[in-house]
Order: C-alpha cells, then structure tokens, then sequence
C-alpha cells in the first residue's frame, strides 16, 4: 500500500479548503477457474484453491467401471473411460460483462494413456478449450481417458491445467 502525505498548499489550494479525493479503481484480479462435480459425471474433490482431483475408481478392461457417473468402450487395443465434470470461471473486480479465453494443457508427458477434453487430445502445450466464456459462468465438459491394453494393473495419475485469461 502506498501512502501520500502533502500539505494542502503543495497542491496550490488554500489551507480549509475542501479537498477531494480521486477515485481508483482497483485493478481486476486474475480469473479463478473452479472444477465442480457434474450432475452425472464422476466425483470431484477439492484440494484448495485452484486444485481438485478426479478420482475414476477401479476401472478393468474386463469388469468395467467401478465409480458412478462414469462410462467405458472398450475396443481390441485400448479401453476408454469418460466422465463429465463442471468448469466455472469468476473474475473478481471484473465487469459483469467480461470474457476471457479458457485453454488447458497437460502437466505430464505420461505415455501410459492419453487424455481428451471435450474431443481434444491433451499435450504439454496449450490448447484452447473455450473462448469468450462470461465471467462467473460455468460449463460442463466430458473428459476421455484411453489406456492401452498393454498398460500393466496398477495406478495412472496425470495433471492437466487450465488456465483463464481475460479478453482484451
């Protein structure tokens, strides 16, 4: 924070007289991206600001899905899960009226498996994943899990991050 004190004749006025303060606005804070539990996609857990996981249970080639809310295909060669979840973006200290660009990209080179959103196949890179979205909306999305056959029994873990950016 920072503080000006002056003399009031430093500004040319007389000393008594009215002074006025200008108004300032703050500057809008950086977009907030929430992960919510959709109405029938699979459970997702908070961890803090900005953090949630989504936990897919047991999940087997041969018996299927074990969590609610989730789906699975299986062909000769790779099995997929899908689920749905909720994206919700907030702007403090924004117009009602603002938009900002939503893009998602994958924290993890793990070649285990691939992860799609809404049909777009996740990599290290930045893709966008929607554009002039309001500001405090949200919007549900499915989320598509494909593991090989080949992949060994066992646990698979990947990070995907989203990020919002005010339209300019």
């Amino acid at each position: 924070m920072l503080v000006l004190l002056t003399n009031a004749l430093a500004f040319a006025q007389p000393a008594g007289a009215p002074r006025s303060t200008p108004t300032v606005a703050a500057a809008p804070a950086a977009p907030t991206i929430s992960i919510l539990t959709a109405a029938a996609g699979a459970m997702v857990l908070s961890q803090g600001a900005g953090n949630a996981s989504l936990d897919l249970g047991r999940v087997s080639y041969f018996k299927g899905t074990s969590a609610p809310g989730e789906s699975i295909q299986k062909n000769s060669r790779s099995f997929v899960v899908s689920t749905r979840f909720g994206l919700k973006v907030d702007c403090p200290g924004s117009l009602a009226s603002t938009k900002v660009n939503v893009s998602m990209s994958r924290l993890d080179a793990a070649v285990s498996h691939a992860i799609a959103i809404d049909g777009t196949t996740l990599g290290l890179a930045a893709q966008s994943m929607v554009q002039s979205m309001p500001c405090g909306s949200a919007g549900e999305h499915r989320l598509d899990v494909e593991v090989p056959v080949s992949t060994p029994a066992g646990s698979i873990g990947s990070t995907v991050a989203f990020l919002a950016t005010l339209n300019r």
